[in-house]
């Protein structure tokens, strides 16, 4: 049997409640070399054709060094249940991150969750009546480790209380 052209498609949703919950989509294509056969040593093999990457950025082509080349984020396996945790058990000092977003929000603003945390920083969704944007809020230096994930958002809250508080804001 010939290569089979193959498409793989992966969709990244937050993991939190949020308004328009797909974050990127990443189609992979290439070439099945050989047909999956359980009872074989051998597994197929697919020959990487070319990766997209669709986010609200917009369309990204990624090459096959650039995959190779990509580090794991530290916080990848963990980021859904420390986001989810965030909203649960904290959900109540989430706005007084709105005291780090610049330009500052305007009053329209009906909630803030997050929704995308890596190791540089978390993602706030702000959404509005009829829209929502998102805005990051870097770390001071970028997570290594999951365990320096929690300082570093105790480590922003901390910068959001020490701001003057404006009245314009949910917190």
């Amino acid at each position: 049997m010939g290569r089979v052209p193959v498409r793989l498609e992966l969709t990244d949703i937050a993991p939190t409640p949020v308004r328009d919950r797909l974050r990127a989509r990443v189609t992979v294509a290439g070439l099945l070399a050989a047909p999956y056969n359980p009872r074989s040593e051998k597994s197929a093999c697919l020959e990487f054709g070319q990766a997209v990457l669709e986010d609200a950025v917009g369309r990204t082509y990624v090459t096959l060094p650039d995959l190779e080349a990509a580090e794991l984020d530290p916080l990848a396996k963990h980021e859904a249940d420390m986001l989810a945790h965030l909203v649960a058990a904290h959900g109540e000092v989430v706005p007084l991150l709105l005291r780090l977003v610049r330009p500052i929000p305007n009053s329209g603003v009906l909630r803030a969750i997050p929704v995308a945390m890596d190791r540089y920083g978390i993602t706030l969704r702000l959404e509005y009546v009829r829209a929502h944007r998102d805005v990051r809020l870097p770390f001071s230096t970028p997570v290594t480790r999951v365990e320096q994930a929690g300082p570093q958002i105790h480590a922003l809250l901390a910068k959001a209380r020490r701001l003057s508080h404006t009245g314009r804001i949910l917190a």
